[in-house]
Parts: C-alpha cells; sequence; structure tokens
C-alpha cells in the first residue's frame, strides 16, 4: 500500500505505461474491497444459487487476471479485465429489487471508464454502459422514482437526462482534452525533428572541426578511456558483480566508435552477444548522433545565456514581422541570398560543404512547410522575379 501511495506522489514522474498500471492497480483495489463489502450481503437478493455462486467466481477470476496482466506487463489488457468486471458487477447489481442501487452502478461504471482517460474505450465500453442504462431507466423506472413522485414522466426523463448528460459531458471534455493531446503531441514531435536535424548538423560539424584540426576525440583519448573503465569497475564493484566483465564491455563500447552498428548486427560470424550489445550501447556512442549526445546537446544550452525576452521572439513569419511592403521584400531576397550562400548541405562524401541551388531553394520556397517563414503573397513575387533573384543574387 506505501508504495502505490507513494507511486501516486511522484506520477508525475512516471511514463504513460507506468500510470496506466497504476491506474489498474487502484481499480483493482476498489473492486476488490466493493466486492467483499458488497457480495456477502447479495443473497437477500433471493439469486439463485447458480447465480450466487457463478458471479462472485467470475469476479475473482477477472480479478486474478488483472493482477496476472499486471505482473506481467500487459497493462491494455489488464485495463480492460477490470472494466468488464465492474461492467458484471453493474449487471449482477441492475438484476437485483432494488432498481435505485443499479442507476447509481452505471456511474459508477462510467467513472472507472472516464478514470482510465481512453477516448476509445470511453465511446466502447462508456456508450454501451450509457445506452443500457438508458433503456433499463425506461425498463425500471417506476420502481426506481418510487411511490410518491408527483409526475412519473417527468422524473423518468430527468433520470435519462442525468446519465445521458453525465456522459456527454465527459465526452466533450475527452474529445477537447484529445485534441489538445495530438496538437501538443505534434508540435513536440515536429520541434523534435527538427532539433535531431540540428543536432545532426552540429555533431558532424564538430567531427569535421576535430579532424581538421588533428584534435583527438573524447572518446579516443587515453585518460577519458581509462577514467569511465576505472568509473565502472567501482560502480560494478559497489553492486558486487565480476569486474572483468564490465571491463570487457567498456573495451566494446569505445571499440564501437567509429563501426557501423548494422553491420556488427548482420553480421552472422559474430556472437550474439556481441551483436545484442552493440545494439543496447549505439544510443551511448559519441560520435554519432545519439541519445546520450542529444542528452549532451540538451544539457549544455541550459548554460548558454538567452536574450531577453519579446512577444515575437518564436516568430519567423517575414509576414508578420516586417510591415512595411518594401522591408518584406528585402528580407525575402535576404533570405534567398542566405540559403543560396550559406553551407548547409551535405557532398558527395558526406560533409557539409554544399550549398543549395536556385532550383533546390525554389522547391523550399514552394513547399508547405515554408509557409512558417513567407506567405503566398511573396512566394509570387519571387516566381515573378525568379530571373532577377537566380542573377544577382
Amino acid at each position: 500500500m506505501n508504495r502505490i501511495v507513494e507511486r501516486i506522489r511522484n506520477s508525475e514522474f512516471l511514463t504513460f505505461s507506468e500510470v496506466l498500471r497504476l491506474k489498474v492497480a487502484i481499480v483493482t483495489l476498489f473492486q476488490t474491497i466493493f466486492i467483499l463489502l458488497t457480495i456477502p450481503i447479495s443473497s437477500i437478493n433471493q439469486f439463485t444459487v447458480d447465480i450466487d455462486v457463478f458471479i462472485p467466481l467470475a469476479l475473482a477470476l477477472l480479478i486474478v487476471l488483472t493482477i496476472l496482466f499486471t505482473i506481467v506487463n500487459f497493462n491494455r489488457f489488464a485495463m480492460h479485465t477490470s472494466i468488464i468486471t465492474i461492467i458484471i458487477l453493474t449487471l449482477y447489481y441492475t438484476s437485483t429489487t432494488n432498481h435505485f442501487y443499479g442507476y447509481i452502478m452505471f456511474f459508477v461504471t462510467l467513472t472507472v471508464v472516464i478514470f482510465y482517460q481512453d477516448i476509445v474505450t470511453y465511446l466502447l465500453y462508456g456508450g454501451a454502459t450509457a445506452g443500457y442504462g438508458i433503456w433499463y431507466i425506461i425498463d425500471k423506472g417506476g420502481s426506481i422514482i418510487g411511490t410518491n413522485s408527483i409526475n412519473a414522466d417527468v422524473s423518468m426523463q430527468t433520470y435519462i437526462i442525468i446519465l445521458a448528460g453525465f456522459y456527454v459531458v465527459f465526452l466533450i471534455q475527452f474529445l477537447i482534452s484529445d485534441n489538445i493531446y495530438e496538437k501538443m503531441n505534434n508540435e513536440w514531435v515536429r520541434m523534435n525533428k527538427i532539433l535531431g536535424r540540428y543536432q545532426d548538423f552540429s555533431q558532424r560539424h564538430l567531427m569535421e572541426m576535430l579532424e581538421e584540426h588533428d584534435e583527438t576525440p573524447l572518446y579516443r583519448d587515453n585518460k577519458f578511456q581509462q577514467t569511465i573503465g576505472e568509473l565502472c569497475i567501482f560502480i560494478n564493484e559497489f553492486f558486487e558483480e565480476d569486474a572483468a566483465k564490465i571491463t570487457e564491455v567498456v573495451e566494446y563500447y569505445f571499440f564501437l566508435h567509429g563501426q557501423e552498428i548494422e553491420e556488427i548486427v548482420g553480421n552472422k560470424n559474430a556472437s550474439v552477444t556481441a551483436r545484442r550489445y552493440a545494439l543496447q550501447l549505439e544510443k551511448y556512442l559519441l560520435d554519432r548522433r545519439s541519445e546520450l549526445t542529444s542528452i549532451l546537446f540538451d544539457f549544455a544550452t541550459l548554460f548558454k545565456p538567452s536574450d531577453a525576452y519579446e512577444e515575437n521572439r518564436y516568430n519567423y513569419n517575414l509576414d508578420e514581422l516586417l510591415h512595411d511592403r518594401i522591408d518584406k521584400l528585402l528580407s525575402l531576397a535576404i533570405l534567398y541570398r542566405y540559403l543560396k550562400t550559406e553551407v548547409t548541405q551535405f557532398d558527395k562524401w558526406g560533409n557539409i560543404k554544399d550549398t543549395l541551388t536556385h532550383e533546390q531553394i525554389t522547391e523550399l520556397f514552394l513547399s508547405k512547410e515554408f509557409r512558417e517563414f513567407i506567405s503566398y503573397e511573396q512566394v509570387n513575387f519571387y516566381l515573378d522575379n525568379e530571373d532577377l533573384f537566380r542573377e544577382h543574387l
């Protein structure tokens, strides 16, 4: 229990899979307590012996299955089995003589489904639950409302509106939040690709500068290799592991620098262990854009001073940054000149030493992605005066 509470407190640091697993654990705990408190008194509902035996066994089996799915990390399956458990429990209680409690169970089921924050699951299970709940109110309305109601029809419609409204309100919330999340996710993916491209250029440029100045890369420096080796041995011995194995892994790690991982993995003569370690260590190599170098780039930028905040700090559209029409056209000419003269392309040897051609710049201006920088009006002006740009810039 303490572990669950601790994980709830630190849930902001968990992955989506771990959060889902935590939610399944909470729902399973709730269902277990709910069943233990309510099933023993179900005999007052005068079910047949078959129902009184089968339903508790089925619920117990589903809870055990949910726990097993959680243990083997099949969290999506565990989520579905936990929802099916609460649905069966709802069907069980809607068959009792107290139909108002059955009506309340529809809200309990919808709350469990909402708790998982999954729109597909909500549409599937939530929609079925709400639909059955409306039919249940129509069929058992008299018993749910009771005899003290002044107008049974109005009361029944009120119950239906409350249940349907509960479902629709959260459906709208799901649609809005899902749309916002998808937009943020797409923005993150797009920005991550841009940053990845910049980091790839920076990594290649760094390697070229080291080569031009005859400087030894860090991963080839003997003192650096010795320091890493000693640290790994110390950490390995701290965990009471064999130091000889970690020494071989460190040597193999530095050997992988300058090697093509795909060739090592595809080499049938290489041992299974060598190919497995090559895949595992690839993300930590320092001679290419790996996950480790990306982290180092991100870490280094934390210590770079940034300019003072401006409202248009992240606005790159020339049409919005400038107001005078002549300034916009001049900025377009400067942009063209920059793209034509700045070294940004790979040559045939894989080095960044080539510039964009006029045709490539034209294709870039016409691309959908470049609408963030220049407007259609500027593109049309460029196309009308393309020869002037080619000859004089």
